[in-house]
């Protein structure tokens, strides 16, 4: 999905997991140093490998999940439907992680003017948020999944960073945000 049509599906699902007592997790993914892949192959190529991280997505969530391009060499996947227990944290961890892996794996066939090739070694920061909230907005989860993003990114890129979650702290009295 674009940006425009992610937002869209992403709010609804957002809602749905609120309204059923279900947990929901965003992550964001960037893909590390893509411009030297553009500025190295084309931007031809470069499309090549944003179609082919999108397939990866796509085949590493359930179908329900939301998944969409973000921006340049950024995407979003909302996981809807977790269990709002640790166990739905694990399972999102799980999930984020390999996405990771699978996408380092990725081995894209190209043309270009000087002939076929393979780009290969692409790596992914990953910014994840378990979001526990009845209340958040999708503004909200957004905010801090990208700065989990950057913290992945400080950190040493290809790396998957869990921010805290998106809850506003009044949305349980007496109860410490996560």
């Amino acid at each position: 999905l674009n940006a425009a049509a992610w937002h869209d599906k992403a709010e609804r699902a957002l809602r749905r997991a609120q309204r059923q007592g279900a947990a929901a997790g965003l992550l964001i993914l960037d893909l590390d140093h893509f411009k030297s892949v553009n500025d190295t192959y084309g931007h031809l190529a470069g499309d090549e490998v944003l179609s082919a991280v999108a397939e990866t997505l796509r085949a590493e969530v359930r179908e329900g999940d939301v998944v969409g391009r973000f921006g340049g060499e950024e995407f979003t996947v909302l996981l809807r439907g977790l269990e709002p227990t640790s166990a739905g944290h694990r399972q999102m961890e799980l999930v984020a992680e390999r996405i990771r892996e699978r996408i380092g794996q990725l081995a894209v066939a190209v043309h270009t003017p000087d002939g076929p090739l393979t780009i290969e070694g692409i790596s992914t920061s990953v910014g994840a948020v378990f979001d526990l909230g009845r209340t958040c907005t999708l503004q909200q989860v957004l905010g801090a999944a990208d700065a989990a993003l950057y913290a992945a990114k400080r950190d040493g890129r290809n790396l998957v960073r869990f921010g805290p979650s998106a809850v506003p702290t009044h949305a349980f009295p007496g109860r410490p945000s996560a």
